[in-house]
């Protein structure tokens, strides 16, 4: 009898230890799922916030604009965690992050386009009588270059040759759009009339606008192709836009081009500092002076080029209205192609390296920041053969971006 009892009372104990720990390990596997599904929740919303980050007008919200700054970074960490999540078998959280990723397929292929071989050109049409007839190609090569100053140590001493003008030589552009293209004053160092004249015999048409305040630095045009006419975009002394428009005569065609080169984040050098040393190690102290000091800086420079792009394209729809013209805007926008003044330059024109860029096609490349914020539109008028940028040369903050163009007017 007591044999008997001694028993119950043992299954008893058994069976609420066995019950004890199934508690445990549901309460564990519930904070394990929770946990996850924290995690993926909160990495979709800030991906998802990231990407359309370049809807919302900086110039009102322009803390989420910095989300869009990123996010190249934001988009890495959410395809690693989908190959965790994945690896880890968890259907449900991994569906939804990929249908996510695919719902921004556009922004992705607008950041890291793949394209592994060149366009063809159009080299046939079919006339009015179903007859297929051969053309002549139209190619031209457009080249967009923030120089730097133009290579300022080299201006100094005439006797000393300036290699960004060999880089813009051997590219063979037909058009060349610089920014922060500077000269000397000085008979001893290169001059405006003697850089021109240097580049003559390639590039018989030019035009420069210095920068507000400035006489000699600003943006310069290098044209294989006569400038027919040019405007400067914005006149005001104030808060001014570094932009030009011109009409060129491309083979018997009106093509028109702005030059542009919107307002920089003005980052500090202490805090262009302090963002290496973080990079290099990070410390929590680092990432609160860069948040009071950096933060600061890009928020003003994100509202400036904001109202410099509307100025723009304002400028550009008065000034050509509803005409069928094919369309080139380059330049320096200082800005990713997750932005809000992205899209506003773009509008519905096509972006070349989305069309036939490979990756991300970073174009500044000083102190740990690695973007592609100098950028080829054209209207549909062209087609894209090639787009590449030229890091083989680093005598700039920035990498040359040139493109081949097929100009489909002239057939």
């Amino acid at each position: 009898m007591s044999g008997n009892k001694s028993g119950d009372t043992r299954t008893k104990k058994t069976n609420s230890l066995k019950g004890g720990a199934d508690i445990v390990i549901k309460v564990l596997r519930w904070a394990y799922h929770s946990i996850m599904t924290i995690i993926t929740i909160g990495i979709l919303l800030v991906y998802l916030a990231s990407s359309y980050s370049e809807n919302f007008d900086p110039r009102d919200a322009h803390y989420i604009s910095f989300l869009g700054i990123g996010y190249h970074l934001i988009l890495i960490i959410a395809i690693i965690w989908l190959a965790i999540i994945l690896f880890l078998r968890h259907w449900k959280l991994s569906t939804i992050l990929g249908l996510s990723l695919l719902l921004t397929y556009d922004h992705i292929c607008r950041y890291f386009p793949i394209n592994f071989t060149t366009a063809n050109p159009v080299t046939s049409v079919i006339d009015d009588d179903g007859n297929e007839k051969e053309i002549d190609v139209c190619k031209i090569k457009v080249l967009t270059y923030n120089t730097c100053g133009l290579g300022q140590v080299h201006l100094s001493k005439i006797k000393e040759k300036i290699p960004i003008l060999d880089v813009i030589r051997n590219s063979d552009a037909d058009i060349v759009c610089l920014q922060e293209y500077a000269f000397t004053l000085s008979k001893g160092g290169h001059t405006q009339e003697q850089i021109r004249q240097s580049m003559s015999d390639l590039y018989p048409y030019y035009d420069f606008m210095p920068n507000s305040g400035r006489t000699a630095m600003g943006i310069a045009v290098f044209s294989k192709y006569p400038i027919k006419n040019m405007v400067r975009i914005d006149k005001s002394k104030k808060n001014y836009v570094s932009s030009m428009f011109y009409e060129l005569d491309v083979k018997g065609q009106r093509v028109v081009l702005l030059n542009n080169h919107l307002h920089s984040n003005l980052i500090k050098q202490r805090d262009r500092m302090l963002y290496d040393e973080m990079i290099e190690h990070f410390e929590a102290d680092s990432l609160q002076r860069i948040r009071t000091g950096m933060l600061r800086s890009l928020g003003s420079g994100l509202r400036a080029r904001a109202s410099e792009a509307h100025k723009i394209k304002d400028f550009l729809k008065d000034r050509i209205g509803n005409e069928d013209v094919p369309i080139l805007i380059c330049g320096d926008l200082n800005d990713t192609p997750i932005s809000y003044c992205y899209k506003t330059m773009r509008g519905d024109l096509e972006d070349a390296w989305q069309n036939a860029g490979f990756g991300s096609g970073t174009t500044y490349n000083q102190h740990h920041f690695w973007f592609r914020i100098d950028h080829i539109f054209h209207s549909a008028h062209f087609k894209t053969l090639e787009t590449k940028v030229l890091k083989q040369y680093e005598y700039s903050d920035h990498y040359p971006v040139l493109t081949t163009l097929q100009l489909l007017t002239c057939i």
